[in-house]
């Protein structure tokens, strides 16, 4: 038996002489610093300004960890457990987007984001799509898979809480007006604690887009007031799989016609409008199979007609060059100064009211629908 009690208590001498002496403090928390960089292009926001906070969701072991939602844009600092990681940001929070909602956030394949529908009471469109509100501002970044190893965060707490202990050693002798001899030992162990920290970069980007429509038309000065909707838009994006989902919406532009007149003698001129949007459903490119169309109403300045028209867009939308800030440039151009695309009839303006275009939109009656073949 005594013999036995001493080849237990040698065994238990061998192991411990194999082990690399760390405080006990060390177990508490087997973490290791993560500090995510996010690295914003001059192009990445709108007339380059930045967010005033960023949400990030954190997944280990393909199952959502922990999200943190801070005003530090430019890096956050987390502390992470052994694992494989996933990360995704968005700008701001999802509570801060009133025209969008956020589905999914914590499945990290699934999470997107949708337009939220609103009523019109003038859009006299066909088929069962949503009428939604046009996306806010959004920038979303998908950071690269990481591995945590059990490893790193021993060897950070042991470098973290030496270098912990060391600081406060340094702090109560110069409390005490003694030297402490702790200067070099405190850099070797900071330079250890920044070798052990991760760092992570995220590249954030827009994922909403615009979409810029114009149209010509004669007798250009009758107009008052333009209004329209286009459907076939995409109504959800999908934030880490950087694409639009499936589900199609339309879009209402209203306030934001302007006209410019082209040719004065002829009194013909074009009026221009820019959304924002998601772009087209399920990641697609302008096609002729695409069944969706541009409704388009024009209040003349007599203040009671109005003259609706009906564009099939299709393959008609063109991809340009983004503006800086956006993911992309819808563009469709109907018509031109030699064949305008709409002819509105000579009205006689209400009262002393003058021609030219409002931006302000009022509840119109329904005037007569007139399909445009393009």
């Amino acid at each position: 038996m005594r013999k036995k009690l001493w080849i237990i208590v040698l065994a238990a001498i061998a192991m411990l002489a194999g082990c690399q002496r760390r405080p006990l403090e060390v177990i508490y928390r087997s973490t290791v610093r993560v500090v995510v960089q996010v690295l914003w292009q001059v192009n990445a926001y709108p007339e380059g300004l930045r967010p005033s906070g960023v949400t990030m969701y954190f997944f280990r072991d393909g199952e959502f960890y922990t999200t943190v939602t801070t005003a530090n844009v430019d890096s956050c600092e987390v502390q992470l457990p052994e694992g494989h990681y996933n990360m995704y940001m968005i700008t701001q929070s999802p509570d801060e987007y009133w025209k969008m909602e956020f589905d999914h956030m914590t499945s990290y394949t699934d999470a997107s984001t949708t337009l939220r529908s609103t009523t019109i009471n003038w859009d006299t469109r066909s088929g069962d799509d949503e009428v939604v509100q046009n996306p806010e501002i959004l920038c979303a970044g998908v950071a690269k898979e990481f591995d945590i190893t059990l490893k790193e965060t021993e060897e950070y707490q042991y470098y973290y809480t030496n270098l912990k202990r060391l600081k406060s050693a340094a702090a109560a002798a110069a409390a005490a007006s003694t030297k402490a001899e702790t200067d070099k030992d405190i850099d070797y162990y900071q330079e250890k604690v920044y070798s052990y920290t991760i760092r992570i970069p995220v590249h954030p980007k827009n994922i909403v887009s615009q979409l810029w429509v114009t149209i010509y038309s004669d007798n250009a000065d009758m107009l008052r007031s333009v209004r329209a909707s286009t459907s076939g838009m995409a109504r959800t994006f999908e934030l880490t799989q950087n694409t639009t989902g499936s589900a199609e919406a339309v879009q209402i532009i209203s306030d934001e016609w302007a006209l410019t007149m082209d040719d004065e003698a002829r009194k013909v001129g074009h009026i221009d409008a820019m959304i924002t949007t998601f772009g087209l459903p399920n990641g697609e490119h302008p096609s002729a199979m695409r069944d969706s169309t541009l409704n388009v109403s024009a209040l003349l300045i007599d203040n009671k007609t109005v003259e609706n028209y009906v564009f099939n867009t299709g393959d008609k939308i063109q991809l340009l060059p983004a503006n800086p800030g956006y993911r992309g440039m819808y563009r469709l151009i109907f018509g031109s100064v030699a064949e305008p695309a709409i002819h509105p009839p000579r009205v006689d303006p209400e009262g002393e009211k003058k021609s030219g275009m409002e931006a302000t939109v009022s509840d119109w009656e329904d005037g007569e629908t007139v399909e445009i073949p393009m």
